[in-house]
């Protein structure tokens, strides 16, 4: 299966403060870390929702599934079957993991579902469902989509907050706040 990899990148980075996809974490920018996490796994990466990477579907602004719409389109016109995304806050992803994501597409992991694997013949549908008004939560998507929601056990790391920098990774849903 020909896999393209895709870092979720256009959020507006409000509860960091400044562009988080920018901030260095052990000398290396935050989406450097999270498109290395995922290469191992996928032909090509590319970055979704930022200028100069592949734009958000159907339109600007619709965060994450914006970027996963972009991504699916960009993939299906490039004759990939499937897109493996990951968010430009989440920096390292256990291989183990992506390996069930992949044998099993679509699939997220349940506590951060905007890491997933996804069949690019979703796009279309994606598309509809975003210009319908549908909700723009990645959970109600992936409920439409009928995605796999695969339990992890062990710690992910999410950095949302500038604190969440020199903080470990959490148990998933651990210390979910605003």
């Amino acid at each position: 299966m020909r896999i393209l990899g895709a870092v979720l990148a256009g959020g507006e980075s409000r509860r960091f403060g400044s562009d988080k996809a920018e901030a260095l974490l052990d000398g290396k920018r935050l989406i450097d870390h999270a498109a290395a996490s995922i290469a191992p796994f996928c032909e090509t990466v590319v970055i979704a929702g930022r200028t100069g990477g592949v734009p958000d579907r159907p339109a600007p602004g619709l965060g994450p599934l914006g970027g996963l719409c972009g991504a699916l389109a960009y993939g299906a016109e490039q004759g990939f079957e499937a897109v493996l995304t990951t968010a430009c806050d989440v920096p390292e992803l256990p291989e183990a993991l992506m390996r069930v994501l992949i044998a099993a597409p679509p699939a997220v992991i349940e506590s951060l579902p905007v890491v997933g694997v996804w069949p690019t013949s979703l796009g279309v549908r994606l598309a509809a469902y975003l210009e319908s008004g549908a909700p723009r939560a990645m959970r109600a998507w992936c409920e439409t989509a009928g995605a796999q929601m695969v339990a992890w056990p062990q710690a992910i790391r999410n950095i949302n907050r500038l604190e969440d920098m020199a903080q470990p990774a959490r148990l998933p849903g651990a210390g979910r706040g605003p």
